[in-house]
């Protein structure tokens, strides 16, 4: 048996061994589909706790929030790297067993929350498709963004909805045979994935391990697979556009759109999305060495490089390792960054950082995520980002999970705060002059306690220029973690935040950075978000869309798609004029004219 490989991938996959192909035998198959027809779904998930609830005699003050169950290696009896049906009908039993001995939950007034486990598929209206209905791709690379291709999934149970129900939040896979272009890739490893994007909608995302049972199996070059649902987002494009975008000034994701087929039924558009993986860090750093690790949701905003002590446990709870081969070394590295962000003095700053941190790509990280208002990133909570530590030892920060940039999902709140977006709703752009009234009332006296859910930034009058970037930074902040702060965030928000926000307070307090920086924020406002620029792109994949879209069981209103993207409100035309304009006027940016040779894309 092969050992397992040394880079935990998405959904902890180097804690199984690496799968050989083998499909399951016809017998099992029924005895899983008959299970599945008997079993009965009795549990909740808390979404403050993640996907998986802890079993009995866990202490919940212990787990991390959204810490991938490990599972697979307790129920591989063979040990022969993969589970096959019995083997994964005795996790499911586990796993709903143990769910099972947490007290339901209910909501005020009486009556439980429907559990996750009992929610039905509801696409089975939807059309039906196969290989031969659609147009292939044979010659074209897996993320080119012009072109729409469909992806067939076959599971050999009807029942792989409710399994992978069961499974989300581990590190079980359900085994399935993917087509592209006409041609069986082979089988892989299949599952739900997302938190927030998990709990709300009835349309899921895929995480696709291609080469989970066959180390060489390969999509096109690619072993892993993020098929996104948009959640949140009625453009469909927000988190394939930042990547776009991103991806043209710093090593980012590369994104395009894909349609996906289940067992014959079209389950609509999805994202598809790049894993940020040892291929990732090869491609854009030039080297499948070094260690990763992931901050995911943290509401307390506690990942953000922030300084907890020397005690590496501290670290190890806010921070996801993605690198299995790491050790204690590299735990006592990332402490070093935080401390060294943290304690070096002023005077020395310029000169300490870069040997831990490379200064040129997080400006570009900064720049991108205040620019385009991720409500769900560094700035809005200090999370939802991915850290590289490459061979030399210094540290690289990389966007993911990017679909709520565009001002979309989180609102001032973040995306579950008290004024957070309506479930499945857009929040759109604010109303300036209203946010401008409201700031002025809340700062007359005796209201200048935070409110429940925090503030946003209000933005200077025309005329007048912001506040004292101290308390900008303060308005800016929303609630726990933050939130964002929308059309009027401030681009200098945080730079006296060095407890919470120690990157964008310490590398601004430094002179030159701080101009390189305002010049880039000037130059993506100037150029990114004039809708001559960015309306064409919108327009192609518009068009591109338009008839997936309408087909989408879970979509399937074209008129409110096209509204979303340049209608009148509350549109990604709107929110992109309206940000524009606001950072055009920002004091901060008139002194710092775009176009520097230094601001150009990558080639």
């Amino acid at each position: 048996m092969r050992q397992a490989n040394t880079t935990v991938e998405q959904g902890g996959s180097d804690l199984r061994n690496r799968r050989r192909r083998r499909f399951p035998p016809p017998e099992t198959g029924r005895l899983l589909s008959g299970l599945v027809l008997a079993l009965s779904f009795t549990t909740v998930a808390s979404a403050q706790r993640g996907p998986v609830g802890p079993g009995p005699g866990e202490d919940d003050g212990e787990r991390r929030r959204f810490q991938t169950r490990e599972l697979h290696e307790e129920f591989d009896l063979d040990s022969d790297g993969r589970l096959d049906t019995d083997e994964r009908i005795a996790a499911r039993r586990a796993v709903e067993g143990r769910e099972a001995d947490r007290p339901r939950r209910g909501r005020p007034g009486g009556g439980g929350v429907v559990s996750r486990l009992e929610r039905p598929f509801r696409a089975a209206e939807s059309e039906r498709i196969g290989p031969g209905d659609v147009t292939h791709h044979e010659n074209r690379e897996l993320y080119d963004v012009d072109i729409l291709r469909t992806l067939f999934i076959e599971f050999a149970e009807p029942g792989w909805h409710e399994e992978l129900m069961a499974f989300h939040g581990t590190d079980i896979e359900v085994p399935g045979v993917l087509t592209v272009d006409g041609r069986v890739v082979g089988e892989v490893g299949v599952s739900y994935r997302g938190n927030t994007s998990f709990e709300r909608p009835d349309k899921k995302s895929f995480g696709i391990s291609v080469d989970a049972y066959d180390d060489d199996l390969r999509l096109m070059g690619y072993r892993t697979l993020n098929l996104l649902n948009a959640n949140s987002d009625p453009t469909v494009m927000r988190e394939v556009l930042f990547s776009n975008i991103a991806g043209e000034y710093l090593p980012a994701p590369k994104a395009n759109f894909v349609k996906v087929v289940v067992n014959g039924t079209y389950l609509g558009v999805y994202g598809n999305v790049q894993q940020i993986n040892k291929d990732f860090t090869k491609e854009h750093h030039g080297t499948a060495k070094g260690v990763r690790w992931k901050v995911p949701p943290d509401f307390s905003g506690g990942g953000a490089l922030t300084y907890l002590g020397e005690d590496l446990d501290a670290y190890r709870k806010g921070y996801e390792l993605k690198t299995g081969s790491a050790t204690d070394a590299d735990w006592t590295d990332l402490a070093t960054l935080c401390r060294v962000l943290r304690e070096t003095p002023d005077e020395e700053l310029a000169d300490v950082l870069p040997r831990h941190l490379d200064i040129d790509e997080v400006l570009w990280f900064l720049a991108l995520d205040n620019v385009f208002m991720d409500s769900d990133g560094y700035y809005s909570r200090g999370s939802d980002y991915y850290l590289f530590k490459d061979p030399d030892g210094v540290f690289h920060m990389i966007h993911y999970d990017n679909n709520e940039t565009f001002g979309g999902g989180g609102g001032r709140g973040g995306p579950r705060g008290p004024d957070g977006p309506p479930e499945g709703g857009f929040r759109g752009p604010p109303d300036l002059e209203r946010d401008r009234a409201r700031e002025e009332v809340r700062t007359r006296p005796g209201l200048d306690r935070p409110r429940r859910g925090g503030r946003r930034a209000a933005g200077p009058p025309r005329d007048e220029p912001p506040p004292p970037a101290a308390q900008q930074s303060r308005r800016g902040r929303g609630g726990r973690g933050g939130g964002g702060g929308g059309i009027t965030q401030d681009p200098l928000v945080f730079v006296d935040e060095v407890e919470t926000r120690p990157v964008v307070a310490r590398i601004l307090s430094v002179p030159e950075w701080r101009a390189r920086y305002l010049e880039r924020v000037a130059m993506l406002a100037e150029r990114e978000l004039d809708w001559a620029v960015l309306g064409p792109r919108v327009e192609r994949w518009r068009a591109l869309l338009i008839e997936a879209v309408g087909a989408d069981p879970f979509l399937g209103d074209p008129e409110a798609f096209r509204s979303s993207l340049d209608g009148p409100g509350s549109s990604l035309k709107t929110i992109a004029e309206q940000r524009r304009q606001y950072l055009q006027r920002h004091p901060a940016l008139r002194t710092a004219p775009p176009g520097n040779d230094d601001l150009e894309r990558e080639d």
